[in-house]
């Protein structure tokens, strides 16, 4: 099992719209891939940072990171920082 994370910042008072857009856009794409579990899209109020946590039977391939790359195009316009990606076996879980 994977997960991968993906942290990032949006403009300010842009969350919101940002998890609007990836209900919108992201979600059923990543509902539909191979191995997708489960996804999440949080964020941090008081720094206004997000973190996409999704999980995995396999590491994310190809079609995943061209997901997430028509993802940043659908949000380039409310983003701050660009995000950083980063795929974790899982190891352990409780």
């Amino acid at each position: 099992m994977y997960v991968r994370i993906v942290r990032g910042q949006p403009q300010p008072e842009q969350a919101e719209e940002l998890a609007r857009r990836w209900k919108e856009y992201a979600a059923p794409r990543l509902n539909s891939a191979p191995g997708f579990r489960h996804g999440y899209l949080s964020v941090e109020r008081t720094t206004n940072r997000v973190a996409g946590v999704t999980v995995w039977d396999n590491k994310p391939g190809e079609a995943v990171d061209q997901t997430m790359r028509e993802f940043g195009q659908q949000v380039q316009d409310i983003i701050a920082v660009p995000p950083v990606i980063e795929d974790y076996e899982v190891l352990a879980e409780a």
